[in-house]
């Protein structure tokens, strides 16, 4: 800032307008005059708008003649949403086998939470990267009593199935393990999803419209990284069994439970985390649609809404 008025960090080819230093200056007051004109003539972002001001401000000069001076951030220290967690193919803080991300060379000061849409989104997002804290009323991570179950996505075999049949295979387990996580009163902990042609991990939101998820399953289900968590108590990462529905990893047909079977299995275990490692095949059947768990399986049914991973539209 020695020789700046502003600096901002670099976002995809202009100036970020959520994260910047502004000199309290005369230059800067009218600068940020010049963006509330824009705005107000017509509907345009406020990024959009404070690029478009400063390009202007260049051509027409200052109203006292000075020179408005404008610098980037470290590009290496201060990142955009689509500079960290995009370009460096940077979907969860480690790959699976524990080793360090595409991206173990970068160490920034600032992540800028932006290039996905909808408040919901940027907190799962956050959570999945082990970046947010706040343990909120409900003890979100600290919880002691609180239990848990975890399945896992295999990755698919390439030549067995198709991209959109890996994508509805793995929503459809997961619908299941809400399923039998509602019927134990156990929060349902994500395992990783497969996208694109070479079924690459990808978290939920590159499947899942996230905000209309939340709208009924906030608390029903925590990020797949949520055990890796610091603030989760080492009761419940230590306090794991594992238990099984399918005892043949290459079973071929699905596998039909009633909830009254799920009760029986489960309902007797103690442990904070139960791993049901293999829910591909299961189908839960026998549910009454007049009772509460019929209820939600009707809203397993109707609530899923699909989007991409900038979360730009639902579908």
């Amino acid at each position: 800032m020695q020789n700046a008025d502003i600096a901002a960090l670099w976002d995809a080819g202009m100036l970020n307008a959520g994260f910047l230093v502004v000199r309290p200056f005369p230059l800067s007051q009218q600068l940020y005059e010049m963006v509330r004109e824009i705005t107000s003539r017509r509907r345009i972002s406020d990024q959009t708008a404070l690029n478009k001001a400063i390009r202007m401000f260049k051509r027409r000069g200052s109203r006292d003649g000075g020179v408005l001076r404008v610098n980037v951030l470290d590009r290496n220290q201060f990142l955009s949403g689509v500079a960290y967690f995009e370009k460096s193919g940077t979907k969860f803080p480690k790959l699976l086998d524990g080793s360090e991300a595409s991206n173990k060379s970068i160490h920034p000061l600032v992540i800028h939470n932006n290039w996905i849409v909808g408040k919901e989104a940027k907190v799962y997002r956050f959570r999945e990267h082990l970046m947010w804290l706040y343990d909120g009323h409900d003890q979100y991570y600290t919880s002691e009593t609180r239990k848990y179950l975890t399945y896992v996505n295999a990755k698919p075999n390439t030549s067995n199935f198709r991209r959109k049949d890996v994508t509805e295979r793995e929503l459809s387990t997961l619908k299941t393990a809400l399923a039998i996580g509602h019927l134990l009163n156990r929060v349902v902990i994500l395992p990783i999803f497969h996208c694109g042609a070479a079924y690459q991990q990808c978290p939920l939101n590159s499947i899942v419209h996230i905000k209309t998820f939340d709208l009924m399953f906030a608390g029903r289900y925590r990020e797949s990284s949520f055990l890796r968590h610091p603030k989760v108590p080492d009761s419940v990462k230590q306090g794991s069994t594992n238990s099984q529905l399918i005892l043949d990893a290459n079973q071929t047909s699905d596998v039909s439970v009633s909830s009254a079977d799920i009760m029986r299995f489960f309902n007797e275990q103690s442990a904070k985390v139960l791993n049901i490692s293999n829910l591909q095949r299961v189908r839960i059947i026998g549910v009454d649609n007049g009772s509460a768990v019929g209820e939600f399986s009707s809203i397993l049914q109707t609530t899923f809404r699909r989007s991409r991973y900038r979360q730009l539209k639902q579908f």
